[in-house]
């Protein structure tokens, strides 16, 4: 199951979403059971299949170690770009740019006079340009705050606040605010506060 299908993502941004959570490095214990990282993506082939069940490689293509590399840098300057405070975001950006260049667009337009960007097809893994286009319609659209990094330290999962002000910190209020809450509690009961 996608992870886009799975928690409430427009699906115009479904792509972008499960791209940067193809990591996931939650770290916490849930009802006594530990939480186990991983990376949807960790290996060329992984990355060939997730490529394939988004129609996003031709069949037969072979994704390159140097292009799987490119797709993990593309990744974390996208993590990072989405987690970053105004004050870290043009160093963010700057890595973003140059992890993009490798996942060239090409502007198309048709009869309606209506444009739309989609990759340049030049080699297996030109399809994460597809990734890109998301995030720059989203942010076309104004809506790219919305996608942020969970606050919780043990998360760090990327998550589209559908809230209406805009300004949810965890992924879940129920699960890491939950534990972020009762954790600041703890912290002040000992604390004496």
């Amino acid at each position: 199951m996608r992870h886009s299908d799975k928690f409430p993502v427009p699906g115009d941004v479904a792509l972008l979403y499960d791209f940067v959570n193809s990591v996931d490095q939650r770290r916490y214990v849930e009802q006594g059971v530990a939480h186990e990282p991983g990376d949807e993506l960790e290996t060329p082939p992984q990355l060939e299949r997730w490529l394939q069940s988004r129609g996003l490689l031709k069949p037969g293509a072979r994704v390159s170690p140097a292009e799987h590399r490119e797709a993990l840098e593309l990744r974390t300057a996208l993590r990072q770009f989405l987690s970053s405070s105004p004050t870290q975001l043009s160093a963010a950006a700057i890595d973003v740019e140059r992890a993009a260049a490798r996942f060239p667009l090409l502007v198309t337009a048709s009869r309606k006079r209506s444009l739309d960007l989609r990759p340049l097809e030049r080699r297996a893994s030109s399809g994460l340009g597809a990734v890109l286009a998301e995030l720059v319609r989203l942010s076309d659209s104004g809506r790219l705050e919305r996608m942020k990094m969970c606050s919780s330290d043990e998360c760090q999962w990327i998550f589209y606040d559908r809230s209406k002000p805009g300004n949810r910190r965890w992924c879940s209020s129920d699960r890491c605010g939950n534990r972020e809450k009762t954790r600041a509690y703890r912290d002040r009961q000992r604390r004496g506060d």
